[in-house]
């Protein structure tokens, strides 16, 4: 959220965190795969939603998300057991469910 940076202290360096963050590579680019999640890009384990806002997620299997947006300040964590998690879209409702939540703190 902060770069890297916890109650003062440099946690995780800062071009760790911009390059895990990085989509620019043609196979981590929203639109690049053809599986589930083609319309979010990928890096380092997070997943990098269409839109260029900033945010970044985490993606659990049945449906658990960590949603992240630094420019809002906003954290969102949804735990679930949800056995349509693979269903069409999924994700991507997601990201318009935590983007609207984000939006609406502002």
């Amino acid at each position: 959220m902060n770069e890297g940076v916890y109650q003062d202290e440099q946690i995780l360096s800062k071009e760790w965190v911009r390059d895990s963050l990085d989509i620019s590579a043609d196979y981590s680019k929203p639109g690049s795969n053809q599986d589930g999640y083609n319309a979010i890009g990928y890096g380092y384990q997070w997943w990098v939603p269409e839109g260029n806002q900033g945010e970044f997620m985490a993606i659990g299997v049945y449906g658990q998300f960590i949603y992240v947006n630094p420019t809002k300040r906003v954290i969102i964590v949804k735990v679930n057991a949800d056995p349509e998690f693979m269903a069409e879209s999924y994700e991507l409702k997601h990201v318009e469910f935590f983007r609207a939540i984000a939006d609406g703190l502002d």
